[in-house]
């Protein structure tokens, strides 16, 4: 620390000299100068005693004191100048680049602010911090993409086990009680083999839904639009909130963890309407635009308060929001949130 101020002092102090050294010798200049004009108009207009009066040394230094009062402000105004252009305005503009830094942008940092030397120090301290932050989000991106995976990898083997297991036995089940209602001749028995049928019948049903949900099986055979489609009617038949589909321009397939992606955050974001906004309606939307392809679900809902940063999506425990964003990024897409207490929220992802 100590080389550094010296460092600074060094160079801070020859830039003053430098600043002041002209204007001093202006000042000396006219100093000199106006004593020399001053004796001169004295010897034109009074006499020789007069005149040697009014040059007395004394009374001649009370007439150019006031000048001398215009070296220091002159060294005032350099250092004003100094200290603006070479520490406020560089700390100035590493404020918004730290600002911009706290907003995840990593490369406006990298902007020379120029100043001092411990203002270039402080830059080089917040790039090195930058690099370190980029890094490790870089690896915590990574972690999440192979955690994403297993978690989708887990869901497809849960859902063909539910489906090669769990649902075989209850259709079983469900035959079984067809074949005892054919031999039952007690009422009461029939009325409980039909309620137990019934029941079979509904769970069979639950784990389908299940099923799909765990592994959308539409979106693998006949692609995302038919996959949205089927997600919004079964969000709609279980919450009784009205979603509204709509696809917009020609569709395409697209890479498959692309369509798994979009999928995703369209259940997640359907799922936050359903727990969260106690909306009436929402809609779910899907446009595909030369290359692009935007997917957006809005609803009429009670709305939040939008975190500032992105950073603090988990500190507020939105962490529905947090896996949509990171989802986002995995595939390199962009997410666009937009919500206000009592104005209902809209999420867009396009890519």
């Amino acid at each position: 620390m100590n080389r550094r101020f010296n460092v600074f002092s060094a160079s801070g102090f020859q830039a003053l000299f430098w600043m002041v050294l002209p204007i001093t010798l202006v000042l000396i200049g006219v100093v000199v100068g106006s004593l020399a004009l001053h004796e001169h108009v004295m010897r034109q207009y009074l006499t020789e005693e007069a005149w040697k009066a009014a040059t007395d040394p004394l009374l001649e230094l009370t007439l150019v004191a006031p000048l001398v009062l215009l070296i220091p402000l002159a060294v005032a105004g350099a250092a004003f100048w100094f200290g603006t252009r070479q520490i406020i305005r560089p700390l100035q503009a590493l404020e918004k680049q730290a600002v911009a830094l706290a907003e995840g942008d990593f490369e406006f940092v990298q902007r020379p602010v120029g100043g001092i030397v411990e203002i270039q120090n402080l830059q080089h301290e917040l790039i090195e911090m930058a690099r370190k932050v980029q890094a490790a989000q870089e690896g915590l991106r990574d972690y999440i993409n192979a955690i994403t995976t297993g978690q989708e990898e887990e869901r497809r083997r849960l859902a063909r086990e539910l489906h090669d297991d769990t649902i075989q036995a209850l259709i079983a089940l469900k035959h079984h009680v067809q074949l005892a209602l054919k031999s039952v001749r007690d009422p009461n028995g029939k009325k409980a083999l039909r309620e137990l049928e019934q029941l079979a019948e509904q769970t069979i049903e639950n784990l389908r839904r299940l099923i799909r949900a765990l592994r959308p099986i539409y979106l693998e055979d006949l692609g995302l639009v038919t996959a949205l489609e089927m997600l919004a009617r079964e969000v709609e038949q279980s919450s009784g909130v009205q979603i509204h589909f709509e696809c917009i321009g020609w569709e395409r397939r697209l890479d498959p963890q692309v369509e798994l992606v979009l999928y995703r955050i369209a259940q997640e974001a359907l799922n936050n309407v359903i727990r969260h906004a106690k909306a009436l309606q929402a809609h779910l939307r899907v446009t595909f635009e030369d290359r692009k392809v935007a997917l957006e679900v809005e609803d009429n809902g009670v709305g939040f308060q939008l975190p500032t940063a992105p950073t603090d999506f988990a500190l507020q425990g939105h962490f529905g929001l947090l896996g949509m964003r990171e989802r986002a990024e995995l595939i390199g897409a962009h997410l666009e949130l937009e919500s206000a207490p009592g104005k209902g929220t809209r999420v867009r992802v396009s890519i």
